[in-house]
């Protein structure tokens, strides 16, 4: 079943589809470097034209073109080694964004999982770092103390493995939290949103407790600001002594840091934590926001990324 749109949208629509099998650039894969850049960006119900009678992904409309290219040209202002992308409805139509608008930049590897939302809108990944395993933990229950009722993943929690370099792999943990938006008997869904907080950083500890070096990153849209509560439990030390995670984007000011760009809501709820030993090596100045007005067009959040040195 095809969704109602102009005629406009078709020939998006077409290219789009298509691009996933014209060739892409022709440029050999480099031997990775030893550094790697990492990037999230909510690309605000990126959807593709076709309906999904399984979702309610007609309730928005397509994306249009240029808002693409919008989002592509900051894509490439970043020039990230990974990106995750919140709100994306298929691996199609992220092939198809990378194909058609970013084909010199050889991103080869692309994960976009079915997760929790009605609305098809799911977390995403997209690399020139080769992705050696996936896990979803969509079908989690998430209990809160206190609460009788139990919560799954909005979306989803997404555990990517990378080879970052020949001889080190990241962890790369892609969140897309609850929305303030009402739920049952939570006004502003405070309680889901600390739900899923509780059980990531449950994950994230016991992971570091088995291998306390490792090179670990929390990234994603947590739909919240840094003094609440799921951001202070996140970047607190957990209970068996696990490290605190680090905000590679700590040290930049308020307004420079705003992610949401929606007025009157401007806020900072997109983040980069990092591994105590990942965040060592965080090359200085190399944290950034793209929420300058000549980045805003493509979505209702700003990017943003990070460096991390591997040579170490």
């Amino acid at each position: 079943m095809q969704r109602h749109a102009t005629l406009a949208r078709w020939v998006l629509a077409s290219l789009l589809l298509l691009a996933p099998f014209w060739p892409s650039a022709q440029a050999s894969a480099a031997e990775p470097d030893k550094a790697i850049t990492i990037a999230t960006y909510n690309v605000e119900n990126f959807l593709d034209v076709f309906d999904d009678p399984y979702t309610t992904d007609e309730k928005a409309p397509v994306k249009p073109r240029a808002q693409i290219e919008k989002i592509a040209a900051n894509v490439r202002a970043l020039n990230p080694d990974v990106i995750a992308f919140h709100e994306m409805e298929n691996e199609g139509v992220l092939r198809a964004m990378a194909n058609e608008f970013l084909p010199d930049l050889n991103y080869q590897y692309f994960a976009v999982l079915p997760g929790n939302s009605e609305r098809g809108i799911n977390v995403s990944l997209m690399s020139r770092r080769p992705i050696l395993s996936m896990t979803s933990y969509r079908y989690l229950d998430l209990p809160l103390p206190g609460e009788k009722k139990v919560w799954r993943f909005a979306r989803d929690l997404l555990r990517v493995k990378l080879q970052a370099t020949k001889e080190k792999t990241i962890e790369v943990f892609i969140v897309h939290f609850k929305s303030r938006r009402p739920s049952d008997d939570d006004p502003h869904s405070d309680k889901w949103r600390l739900a899923e907080a509780t059980m990531t950083k449950k994950i994230i500890d016991e992971a570091l407790a088995k291998e306390p070096d490792s090179l670990l990153a929390l990234i994603g849209d947590f739909n919240d600001t840094p003094e609440t509560k799921p951001l202070q439990l996140l970047t607190s030390k957990g209970d068996k002594g696990a490290p605190a995670l680090v905000d590679a984007h700590a040290l930049l000011s308020p307004e420079e840091r705003i992610t949401f760009l929606q007025e009157p809501f401007r806020s900072t709820i997109d983040y980069i934590l990092a591994s105590p030993t990942l965040g060592k090596r965080l090359v200085p100045g190399s944290a950034k926001v793209l929420n300058a007005p000549e980045h805003e067009g493509g979505s209702d959040h700003a990017p943003i990324a990070a460096t991390f040195d591997l040579s170490k």
